[in-house]
C-alpha cells in the first residue's frame, strides 16, 4: 500500500484508540499515556519527506481531502522507531499533534495519537515519521485563518515509555496550494 494511502487508513484507526498495555491517566480515552521524559521530537512539515518547519505553515487544499489542512511531520531522537511497515505494531511510537489558533478560539487535532512507525533519517540517530499527519480545518470558514498565528504541539511516547514534546508558533499562510 502506498505511504500516501496509509495516512487515510491511519486516521481511521485513530478512532479505535485501543492497543495500549497501560491504561491512560487523567482525561480522554487515549491520552495522556503513562511515560517519563526522555528523547526528543522535532516538528516538521512535508508529506513523505521530513522538512524542518519554518515560521510559516501553508494551508493545503486537495481534492483527496474535503477540508483544507496542514501537514505536520515529526523527527525523533532517543525513542524507538517502531515498524514503519506495520501501523498496528505495538512497538510504534504514539504521536499526537494539535494546532491551536488562540485568536479564533480554535483547537484542531485528534484525541488519540497516531500509531505510525518512523524511518531512519539522513541525520545519524534520528528517525522521521513514515509520513506526515494532516490536521484538517473541518467546516470552519477558512477565510478567517490565513495570517493568524497557530501553536503546533507534538507529543511522542515511545514503546520504551519515554516521552518527548515540542511546540512551535507559526503564521498560517493564505496561498492554499493544491496537493496532488
Amino acid at each position: 500500500m502506498p505511504r500516501s494511502h496509509l495516512a487515510t487508513l491511519g486516521m481511521l484507526l485513530l478512532a479505535a484508540c485501543g492497543g495500549e498495555a497501560d491504561p491512560p491517566v487523567d482525561a480522554g480515552p487515549c491520552w495522556p499515556l503513562n511515560a517519563t521524559p526522555g528523547g526528543e521530537v522535532e516538528i516538521g512539515t512535508g508529506d513523505i519527506d521530513f522538512e524542518p518547519l519554518s515560521d510559516t505553515l501553508e494551508i493545503i487544499s486537495s481534492p483527496a481531502q474535503s477540508d483544507p489542512f496542514v501537514e505536520i511531520h515529526s523527527r525523533i531522537r532517543g525513542l524507538p522507531p517502531g515498524d514503519p511497515d506495520d501501523i498496528l505494531s505495538t512497538a510504534n511510537p504514539k504521536t499526537k499533534i494539535n494546532l491551536v489558533i488562540e485568536s479564533l478560539g480554535l483547537t484542531l487535532g485528534v484525541d488519540c495519537p497516531a500509531n505510525f512507525g518512523y524511518v531512519a533519517a539522513t541525520e545519524p540517530g534520528a528517525f522521521d515519521m513514515v509520513h506526515s499527519l494532516h490536521v484538517g480545518f473541518g467546516f470552519m470558514p477558512i477565510d478567517d485563518v490565513p495570517g493568524k498565528q497557530g501553536r503546533i504541539t507534538i507529543e511522542v511516547v515511545g514503546s520504551n515509555r519515554r516521552y518527548a514534546k515540542a511546540e512551535k508558533l507559526v503564521t498560517l499562510t493564505a496561498s492554499m496550494a493544491t496537493a496532488p
